[in-house]
């Protein structure tokens, strides 16, 4: 597949992504599709990030582990946070958009 493809299928699944998880921290209504929303999107936000580095040819620079570790931390910190903390929603929402600026940040600089 080539770049182009992991590119847009990449952007796609951030944006369904922000979403899901907006739809599970502000939401009020039934929860499961978000769920099941947020975990795929996730998956597929790691393929699509690996394919387009192998695509671009980068190794494993020190953005690319940030990376990893904001989005790792995005996916398992926002259901959790949603089914055993509810107090706790609406802080979490506003630290996930600003880990999200951060992986954006990293990805558009290269920086670390």
């Amino acid at each position: 597949m080539s770049y182009g493809f992991y590119h847009v299928l990449h952007i796609i699944c951030v944006i369904a992504f922000v979403s899901s998880f907006t739809l599970l921290l502000k939401g009020d209504g039934e929860t499961k599709l978000a769920k099941i929303a947020n975990g795929v999107t996730g998956l597929v936000i790691l393929i699509s990030g690996m394919g387009l580095l192998a695509k671009a040819g980068f190794g494993f620079d020190t953005w690319v582990i940030g990376k990893l570790v904001i989005w790792l931390s995005l996916v398992v910190m926002i259901p959790v946070t949603a089914k055993r903390f509810p107090g706790s929603k609406g802080k979490v929402y506003k630290i996930a958009l600003g880990l999200i600026f951060v992986a954006v940040y990293l990805v558009s600089t290269k920086l670390m």
